[in-house]
């Protein structure tokens, strides 16, 4: 039959399409997705800003340590009638008259509400609240012998007391810091932070098991972890930013709470890298003029970098040692409190021999009125970690507040709505 539309040969006209192969869409949807194209893009330009590795902890490692972490609170906020406060009061005391009479006699006359008992629960109940993400917390002084070795100890300690694994004590020293000198001594050969910088790729990778990190680490008795400096005086180079990067990236991964001793020079890679990345800062003070000038600069120096908002969580302890001078106290307050650190920031430590002996720290073996002081002090802290972190969350959550579209014109053009039209016909004319 000429002339007319030629015959179809198959019934479905899309049956001997070949140009592309069938979709599994099962697969496509769980299929990694492709590398975008790097057509006409400077590639040489992403490598440098790429973070420096030089133990390659990995890309997302060293960025997941800038990065904030996303606040609970504002995941959660219906408290649906359940008060979790409880009386401090509801146990038995065993401090004091009563606590000893209670003991002798099995009584239970319960504390008074306003006595050093209750003070120490309810700081007991402080250090223990939630935290948000990763929290470093920064101990300071440029001044030697100032306590910042004694005060990152006992921090770590009463931390790790009350809230269990997941603390970790950081020498953050150039080379040949204390820390792992004053600290027990739990584990044979005590390894350092390059035994765990050799094995950082490993530990920071998403394969690394947990409980691996353990062995670089010294557990201590009241169940903090110390990562001490390596006092050899072997190695050839010291501990500077990338260090601190990279022990960062790891201990992120397995702690969630770091505390850093920091050593004297501010101006050393490894002390700028800690005010960088720290929530709080707790400067340990022994009341001597020379260490209280020290601290005014340190201070004015962070605020001078642009760092002023960690005044406001900045612990300022004081310590009345033997050779303090108590008549300038209050002039090392005011001068403090004006640089911009808040008046509740401030907390005094006891003077102990045991801690300024300079041998090994042990907990246990403490006066009570020690444990007790450094368990506020603690507190003070954990409260002030709260807050940075809260207010850290919150900031990047909400970064900014977009601009409406519309905007109220000013009050004094308030024209009429012909006016308006005569506006708009008078520019439409170029008058």
């Amino acid at each position: 039959m000429t002339g007319g539309a030629p015959a179809c040969e198959s019934a479905n006209p899309v049956a001997d399409y070949q140009a592309e192969a069938a979709v599994n869409l099962r697969n496509q949807r769980l299929r990694r997705p492709d590398p975008a194209t790097t057509d006409g893009h400077d590639s040489e330009a992403d490598d440098a800003a790429l973070r420096p590795d030089p133990y390659g902890v990995g890309q997302d490692a060293l960025a997941a340590i800038d990065a904030p972490d996303v606040d609970p609170e504002t995941l959660y906020r219906a408290k649906m009638f359940d008060r979790p406060e409880e009386d401090l009061t509801a146990e038995p005391a065993t401090w004091g008259l009563r606590g000893r009479l209670n003991a002798a006699f099995g009584a239970h006359m319960r504390p008074k509400h306003v006595s050093a008992e209750v003070r120490f629960r309810q700081s007991v109940r402080t250090v223990q609240q939630p935290l948000p993400g990763c929290s470093v917390v920064s101990v300071m002084n440029p001044k030697g012998g100032s306590g910042k070795t004694i005060t990152s100890i006992m921090l770590g300690a009463t931390f790790g007391k009350h809230r269990g694994h997941g603390v970790a004590v950081f020498d953050a020293s150039e080379s040949s810091g204390s820390l792992g000198d004053r600290a027990a001594r739990t584990t044979d050969p005590e390894l350092t932070v390059w035994d765990l910088l050799a094995h950082a790729g490993e530990l920071a990778s998403s394969s690394a098991v947990s409980g691996s990190l353990n062995a670089f680490l010294r557990r201590q008795p009241t169940m903090e972890d110390i990562l001490a400096s390596d006092n050899s005086t072997i190695q050839s180079r010291s501990i500077g930013w990338d260090e601190c990067a990279a022990v960062m990236a790891v201990l992120r991964r397995h702690r969630d709470l770091i505390i850093l001793d920091t050593a004297t020079n501010p101006l050393a890679e490894n002390w700028q890298w800690a005010i960088e990345h720290s929530d709080v800062l707790v400067v340990p003070l022994p009341l001597r003029m020379d260490i209280a000038k020290q601290v005014f600069l340190m201070l004015d120096g962070i605020t001078a970098r642009g760092k002023q908002h960690l005044l406001a969580s900045t612990v300022i302890v004081t310590c009345m040692t033997p050779d303090s001078s108590p008549e300038l106290s209050q002039l090392i307050y005011d001068d403090l409190r004006a640089l911009g650190v808040p008046e509740g920031k401030f907390v005094e430590a006891p003077y102990d021999a045991a801690l300024a002996r300079g041998d090994r720290i042990v907990y246990r073996d403490l006066p009570a009125s020690t444990v007790e002081a450094y368990t506020n002090v603690t507190a003070l802290v954990a409260d002030a970690l709260g807050a940075a972190r809260r207010a850290a969350a919150f900031e990047y959550s909400d970064s900014f507040a977009p601009e409406p579209v519309y905007r109220r014109p000013p009050e004094q053009q308030n024209l009429s709505q012909l006016t308006h039209f005569d506006i708009r016909r008078d520019r439409r004319r170029g008058a």
